[in-house]
């Protein structure tokens, strides 16, 4: 292969799977793990990350706490948000928050926690 074509060849990012946890789901074939490896950094369960995307500013905020490896090694990550004082104004009220304070979002609805592709 040529230097140029090289070049243009993007790598996948290094990916390994760390501590076990346990077997679940309804045929027990999904594995459940309590950390991992990402273009080498180590993440753990419960573990505090920002997650960026190239049209945003400012990353987001999220808590790592499920973390999986369905068949055909299908890898999930449940991750909570952090909300900044700006994104939640019409549910704080009256109450003034720092500019720089994040809410971790809790209960039930759209958009508190998603599942994500590792």
């Amino acid at each position: 292969m040529s230097q140029t074509v090289e070049a243009l060849v993007e790598k996948e990012p290094e990916f390994t799977w760390g501590i076990k946890r346990g077997m679940g789901g309804k045929k027990k074939e999904v594995q459940f793990y309590e950390s991992f490896t990402y273009d080498g950094i180590e993440y753990f369960l419960y573990d505090n990350v920002y997650l960026f995307n190239d049209r945003e500013p400012e990353p987001y905020i999220g808590k790592l706490v499920k973390i999986w490896e369905q068949p055909q090694q299908i890898r999930k990550v449940k991750v909570i948000w952090f909300f900044r004082p700006v994104e939640i104004l019409n549910w704080v009220g009256d109450d003034s928050a720092v500019e720089n304070e994040l809410f971790l979002a809790s209960g039930d609805g759209v958009g508190l926690a998603n599942i994500n592709a590792l």
